[in-house]
C-alpha cells in the first residue's frame, strides 16, 4: 500500500487540530515547501491525527527538527539543530508522551539544560 502524501495547502486544521483532506480525516504524509518550491516539513497523519515520523529542514536544506508522534502524543526521541548543524535539543519521552529526558546546547555546543525527569 502506497502512503498518500499531499501538500500543507491541500489540507485543513479543523477546530480540534485534527487534519482533513477534501473534508475526511487524513492518513499519511503533508509535506510543507518554502517559497522556492523546496520541503522544510514532513508530517504523517493517522485518521486525522500527528502519528509517526515528522521532520523539518531549514530552507537551505540542513535538517532543523525531527521526531515521532503517536497519535497526537510525542513519544521517542525529538532532536532540533541549529543553523550550522549542532544539536540544539535533545528530548526523551515514553511511550505515554512523559518527557524523561531534556538536554539543551548553545551553538557552540555548550551546555545549556541537562535534565532527567523522575516519575
Amino acid at each position: 500500500m502506497t502512503t498518500m502524501r499531499v501538500e500543507y495547502d491541500d489540507v485543513e486544521t479543523e477546530d480540534d487540530l485534527r487534519v482533513t483532506h477534501q473534508g475526511k480525516p487524513f492518513t499519511g504524509e503533508v509535506v510543507e515547501r518554502a517559497p522556492g518550491g523546496q520541503v522544510v516539513a514532513l508530517t504523517t497523519y493517522f485518521e486525522g491525527m500527528e502519528d509517526g515520523p515528522a521532520a523539518e529542514w531549514y530552507p537551505t536544506g540542513e535538517r532543523k527538527a525531527e521526531g515521532a508522534v503517536s497519535y497526537g502524543t510525542a513519544i521517542g526521541v525529538h532532536q532540533t539543530w541549529h543553523r550550522n548543524g549542532t544539536l540544539a535539543t535533545h528530548d526523551e519521552f515514553d511511550p505515554k508522551g512523559k518527557l524523561l529526558v531534556r538536554r539543551r546546547w548553545d551553538e557552540n555546543g555548550a551546555v545549556l539544560e541537562d535534565r532527567t525527569h523522575h516519575g
